[in-house]
């Protein structure tokens, strides 16, 4: 049997309505419900919401699922979602064993187990697009013509940041010479992204990293088109290392990182040394020497899952030579230009 737990520890109460269920019973919990911790071995009263599914004939290679539908206070602009599951193995319970999931994490929910934490943006009217809308929000009236940096994460689609497109008429990108028109498709301000879309193919695209956490001092590789024309037409490359894995005020969707950036890098990727994304540069810090920041990975498979993306995760890692890595990431990297 097996077991899904969701919480929501902004809400000390909201409305929820799942549906779309395929466990054998779903119960959600607000306050002042009580709840079982076997962490601290009593009943407990609940905090906040949580939806949990629990599956008692959970065969292997079958799948579980619903959908929850929220009332979110209109100052959330951020969704924040504890996960956790747990697979229990034996009818007897003298040999029952119990596997929790996540096994370790720095997050807990309010009955002390370890909890995947995701930060979901919230869409309002912001955003003058539904994600199964086929008509790109309207762009604003052209101020200048500036530049930044995407990369394609499938054949026709490309992750850049917000600020590089928001002043936009029209959007082009550029590689090797060929500049192709691209369509905004989805946006999300509070995270600074952006989702284009090209009509023309693009044959190779980054893969997103997978399993291993990003750890204070890796080396990284940050590519880009920086300062426009100034330093000529061709994709840059910068290294360092991973100096924090927060953001300026403590922000956890963010890294700092020691690879030198500049106006134009915006939206490029942070490679590691096995030319997976493990984030999206996306501002410097002025007057200071070699803090630069980028967007976490996640952040970006995130907003891609929103809006139901498909992109690539690595599972083969193989560590690389930087030139090697950068010989195979040119290909999927392009420069924006903002008309």
């Amino acid at each position: 049997m097996g077991g899904l737990t969701i919480s929501f520890p902004q809400f000390k109460y909201t409305k929820g309505i799942y549906s779309n269920n395929t466990f054998d019973s779903v119960k959600s919990y607000s306050p002042p419900d009580k709840i079982y911790s076997s962490i601290y071995k009593k009943n407990i009263r609940s905090k906040y919401y949580m939806v949990e599914g629990w599956e008692y004939k959970w065969n292997k290679g079958t799948e579980r699922h619903f959908y929850i539908e929220l009332e979110i206070p209109k100052k959330v602009n951020q969704l924040i979602v504890d996960v956790r599951g747990v697979l229990v193995f034996g009818k007897n319970k003298k040999y029952r064993t119990e596997t929790k999931l996540p096994v370790t994490s720095k997050y807990r929910d309010q009955q002390g187990y370890p909890v995947g934490r995701l930060i979901i943006p919230v869409y309002k009217n912001q955003i003058k697009q539904s994600p199964n809308s086929s008509t790109p929000p309207s762009l604003p009236k052209k101020k200048e013509t500036t530049t930044g940096t995407g990369f394609y994460v499938n054949p026709n689609n490309i992750v850049t940041n917000h600020h590089v497109i928001e002043s936009c008429q029209n959007i082009i990108v550029t590689k090797d010479g060929t500049q192709t028109p691209a369509t905004l498709k989805f946006i999300d301000r509070t995270n600074d992204l952006a989702l284009l879309s090209t009509k023309q193919e693009n044959k190779t695209f980054l893969k997103f990293r997978t399993g291993k956490r990003v750890r204070i001092g890796e080396r990284i590789i940050a590519m880009g088109y920086p300062l426009g024309a100034l330093l000529g037409s061709g994709v840059k490359l910068t290294t360092g290392n991973v100096s924090s894995l927060t953001g300026l005020l403590n922000d956890t969707t963010k890294l700092q990182l020691t690879a030198p950036v500049q106006p134009g890098n915006s939206g490029g990727p942070v490679l590691d040394m096995a030319g997976d994304v493990i984030g999206v540069i996306y501002a410097k810090l002025k007057n200071a020497e070699n803090v630069n920041l980028a967007i976490k990975a996640n952040v970006v498979t995130m907003f891609l899952d929103v809006h139901e993306i498909d992109y690539m995760l690595d599972t083969n890692r193989t560590k690389q030579e930087t030139v090697d890595v950068a010989d195979t990431a040119k290909k999927s990297i392009v420069q924006i230009i903002c008309e």
